[in-house]
């Protein structure tokens, strides 16, 4: 059976993941909870997560921008690697996603360091981009692909 590309890098990224990334009761419920509450099996994996938490504290990012919150679970490996002070404006389109996303992060207890926004994400740029909000130092963009070029314009 020939293996396609998306299998393989699944593949080495579960192993990759496994090796490096211990399991951590907190996110392991964030995904149980997105899954039960019917949303897509679109999370980004515990290699991604901790990648992004490097990020964040290598950057030395003190105000994040996350645009597609889905169920919270990127969000919280965010949260987790801010400085003290720091916080996240998260951006999600779906309420039903939303509410599932601050169950995860009140779980994760995470959500004192989170602003999640409903609605449609131009709108919601559009709106602190209108109220003078502060620059953010990393945006993170996990939405929907055909908008990238529109989030980028907001920068």
């Amino acid at each position: 059976m020939k293996r396609t590309g998306q299998a393989v890098w699944t593949k080495v990224d579960r192993y990759f993941g496994d090796l490096l990334v211990p399991s951590d009761d907190k996110l392991d419920a964030a995904l149980k909870a997105n899954k039960l509450g019917g949303l897509p099996g679109i999370d980004i994996t515990r290699l991604q997560g901790r990648f992004l938490e490097f990020l964040v504290r290598v950057s030395g990012a003190r105000r994040i921008l996350e645009i597609g919150t889905l169920g919270g679970y990127s969000t919280i490996w965010l949260a987790r690697a801010l400085p003290e002070g720091g916080s996240i404006v998260t951006l999600e389109l779906d309420p039903h996603h939303a509410r599932v996303a601050q169950g995860n992060l009140r779980n994760a207890g995470v959500e004192e360091l989170v602003e999640l926004r409903v609605g449609p994400a131009t709108d919601s740029l559009a709106e602190m981009v209108e109220s003078g909000a502060e620059p953010f130092d990393l945006v993170f963009i996990d939405a929907d692909k055909q908008g990238y070029s529109e989030y980028l314009r907001w920068r």
